[in-house]
């Protein structure tokens, strides 16, 4: 039975949170966690899932496990990778298929949040199947991790040379190239254009968290590179905080974690869900309500249809959770004119449109003439800077019509406005 301890990285470093089992394999797959006798002690213990694996037990003894369908807990699959990671880690495993437990046992320190994984109470280790090379982790620089993301389309399994990638790329989440960088005493993540892009992904989505921004939405410093004739959109991470060790580590989790959700259910949750798991869970339920209403309504703005739970993070503070900066807001161009998002909005489900989002507004703390202002507001500075962020970088008169519908819902007329 595949077995790991589960670390939490708390002020003074890893600390042993409990024991993770996994068994069987495809609708059979399930697992189970029981906490340790002293950390439950400790009085700065945090649930590593605040749903699925509450600190209720009165010892160390009860043992939990995952509902029908979940193979892991979600909040242990927050930090496992997703496509990109998963794609580095099949091309080095070779012939050798790997389960959940493997993608989320194998992935080094740049995983997301505050936990990490051990064979036993010695510390935390990345535990591999496959044969691997010690290898150093800091010396691709953006230019080699271009090539490395160039080669990988088309070589077979992982050349030696870009196993450095392997180390600071596949414990992120999403499915596009990215990896793990410093720049200037911090961490960040960086995110690569590909040849065959459409779209010059990067510098929308540049434009689109600077846009964020504009509207008072809390992002995280992002800038925009170019390599090797690429893009590279590079954001400093939120959940990685400069002290004397190196850097602390914050606990994150999911909107998946927080609504207790499974996968496959994403799109039949919605913001309000997320509203009442702020107020359960939040320690500053008010002021994250108010951020949480902008998102939606920046979302609709520019049409951000990738704005699934994963995509929403929550950040522990001490004391409850709070709402993470933004990350992976994009315009995204399609044809028509109806717009959904991917949770859903208001009354009228997904449907992407301030009137729909209005029919909710209450959840988020607020009145209807205070998100009608909020709305407004952000209409107007959208609509009159998305074309001038565009144009400041790059952006060819061909690639900005694309990118035009996007922004149709500016144009939306709000009732009783």
């Amino acid at each position: 039975m595949p077995t790991a301890y589960v670390y939490v990285f708390l002020e003074e470093g890893p600390v042993p949170a409990g024991i993770l089992e996994t068994s069987g394999t495809g609708r059979e797959a399930a697992a189970r966690f029981r906490y340790g006798r002293r950390y439950l002690q400790r009085e700065d213990r945090l649930a590593v899932d605040p749903v699925q694996l509450p600190l209720t037990a009165p010892d160390a003894g009860r043992e939990y496990i995952t509902e029908e369908g979940f193979v892991l807990f979600n909040g242990i699959r927050d930090a496992a990778p997703d496509g990109w990671g998963r794609h580095l880690m099949d091309r080095a495993a070779g012939a050798q298929t790997l389960s959940e437990f493997d993608y989320l046992v194998a992935t080094g320190e740049s995983r997301v949040g505050a936990l990490a994984f051990g064979t036993d109470l010695s510390g935390p280790r990345r535990i591999v199947l496959w044969a691997e090379e010690q290898v150093e982790s800091e010396t691709l620089d953006l230019a080699g991790m271009i090539e490395a993301v160039r080669e990988l389309d088309t070589a077979e399994g992982l050349p030696r040379k870009y196993r450095r990638l392997l180390l600071r790329g596949s414990s992120l989440g999403g499915a596009r190239p990215k990896a793990t960088t410093e720049y200037d005493g911090r961490q960040w993540i960086a995110k690569f254009g590909r040849a065959d892009d459409r779209s010059p992904m990067c510098r929308i989505e540049f434009v689109t968290m600077k846009l964020a921004e504009q509207v008072g939405i809390a992002v995280p410093p992002v800038r925009l590179e170019k390599a090797l004739g690429q893009d590279i959109y590079l954001i400093e991470r939120f959940d990685r905080v400069p002290n004397d060790l190196g850097y602390r580590r914050l606990p994150f989790i999911s909107g998946l974690t927080i609504l207790g959700a499974h996968e496959s259910e994403s799109s039949r949750q919605s913001y309000r869900g997320l509203a009442d798991q702020l107020r359960r869970f939040g320690s500053e339920p008010t002021e994250d309500l108010k951020q949480l209403w902008r998102r939606m309504v920046f979302n609709i703005l520019c049409n951000n249809n990738d704005d699934h739970l994963r995509n929403h993070g929550f950040l522990w503070d001490g004391r409850g959770w709070r709402l993470s900066p933004g990350y992976d807001i994009v315009s995204f161009p399609q044809v028509g004119t109806e717009r959904d998002l991917a949770i859903g909005v208001g009354r009228n489900g997904r449907r992407a449109t301030i009137e729909n989002a209005l029919t909710d507004v209450a959840s988020f703390g607020l009145s209807r003439s205070e998100g009608i202002s909020i709305a407004q507001m952000m209409q107007g500075t959208v609509r009159a800077n998305w074309e001038k962020l565009c144009v400041s970088n790059g952006f060819t008169a061909l690639e900005i019509e694309r990118l035009r519908n996007c922004f149709l819902a500016c144009d939306e007329t709000i009732q009783g406005a």
